[in-house]
């Protein structure tokens, strides 16, 4: 087994096709299907199935196509780090953002990087803490932010911040009776109606405890796991929601929601940025991951995030 076999057979599976696959490497069908008979033979396992309308990975070569990606992700993760020692940083980095923390972070990280690391390409991708977790472990994602700590499950991880949630309502007059002095107490919150994501988000799993703390039940009538679209529901009345202020931020002040904070108890939650602990960050991704928690600092000590630093 090579280096080359596994780019072959990753180029099959995801293709469908050994004529496609050659035609996307530039390489002859026949080299390609010789390497992938080799690479069955040395195995001792069929690894597609074969049809007239293409191939499909069998069972085995479902684990095969996980354990390549991770092998050859660490060998160009090598060649870069190795090539970028006496220079700028170079290579292509993948850094997840949690969706309630894309409109702070997602630009200002894309920008300093372009302008800070013009040989690095950086790959963003939104989406919730625990598929970031999965694709960090996956070796889909190099660095990312994660809310909580993950102990013993092969990530390593370091707390930025913490940040509360608040209560968000289409307008003062949605808060009034609910919230006094800008804060709102958890007992208060039981008559209304809530837009928020489903149960097996992170975000939703949290305002569940804190309401079972607090002895009330809530009221949620719409689920939905966009946070652009939860509070374009809240806007147009569709009923409140619980969110951070990075989550609620919004480039466009007539979008603004009125929020107060909630307490009795309050809800808190942590950031931390982190990576897969069985295999070294480049050079690159080291850069880019200060460049991200230089951003997030400076935005929790600006005030208006209303953020906690260690």
């Amino acid at each position: 087994m090579d280096l080359r076999q596994l780019r072959y057979f990753l180029a099959i599976a995801e293709h469908g096709s050994i004529l496609k696959a050659s035609q996307a490497l530039h390489v002859a069908q026949p080299s390609i299907s010789t390497h992938l008979r080799n690479l069955e033979e040395e195995l001792g396992v069929v690894l597609f199935e074969r049809s007239a309308r293409g191939v499909v990975a069998t069972s085995e070569g479902q684990e095969l196509i996980r354990h390549a990606r991770l092998i050859l992700k660490s060998a160009d993760d090598a060649r870069e780090s190795l090539r970028s020692r006496s220079d700028s940083p170079v290579g292509r980095v993948t850094f997840a953002i949690p969706t309630s923390l894309v409109t702070i972070l997602a630009v200002p990280l894309i920008e300093r990087t372009q302008a800070a690391l013009p040989n690095v390409t950086l790959r963003v991708v939104e989406s919730m803490s625990g598929y970031i977790a999965h694709w960090l472990l996956e070796g889909q994602v190099d660095v990312g932010l994660l809310y909580g700590a993950q102990p013993n499950s092969g990530i390593e991880s370091t707390r930025l911040l913490t940040e509360e949630l608040y209560l968000a309502g289409r307008d003062e007059a949605s808060l009034r009776g609910v919230a006094e002095g800008g804060e709102a107490p958890f007992h208060r919150l039981e008559p209304l109606k809530f837009v928020l994501p489903g149960r097996e988000h992170g975000l939703r799993s949290l305002v569940e405890q804190s309401a079972r703390r607090a002895g009330i039940s809530l009221n949620v009538t719409i689920e939905i796991d966009a946070f652009s679209q939860i509070k374009r529901l809240v806007r147009r009345g569709a009923g409140h929601t619980i969110l951070s202020l990075a989550a609620l931020e919004s480039d466009e002040p007539a979008a603004a929601l009125s929020v107060a904070r909630i307490v009795e108890p309050v809800v808190e939650r942590s950031v931390h940025i982190a990576h897969a602990n069985s295999r070294p960050l480049t050079r690159a991704a080291r850069e880019v991951e200060r460049i991200a928690v230089d951003i997030l600092r400076a935005e929790a000590s600006s005030g208006w995030w209303r953020a906690k630093l260690p």
